[in-house]
């Protein structure tokens, strides 16, 4: 759904390095797609991290 994109709480900013051709897609998905970058990243990302709790510490599985 579409406005499962929109961030709903509180940011922080955050610099990463990122591979070109990413940083080229999300360009143009953010574009096609009418979501910011922020929003789509910040979808993946939570999307990632959902399905890998085994980079997580055992006190943090399950926060949100």
């Amino acid at each position: 759904m579409k406005s499962d994109y929109k961030i709903k709480e509180e940011t922080a900013k955050l610099e990463v390095q990122i591979e070109k051709k990413i940083v080229e897609r999300l360009l143009k998905m953010e574009k096609y797609s009418k979501h910011t970058v922020s929003e789509l990243t910040n979808t993946a990302l939570k999307r990632f991290i959902s399905q890998h709790n085994d980079f997580m510490p055992p006190e943090e599985i399950g926060v949100r």
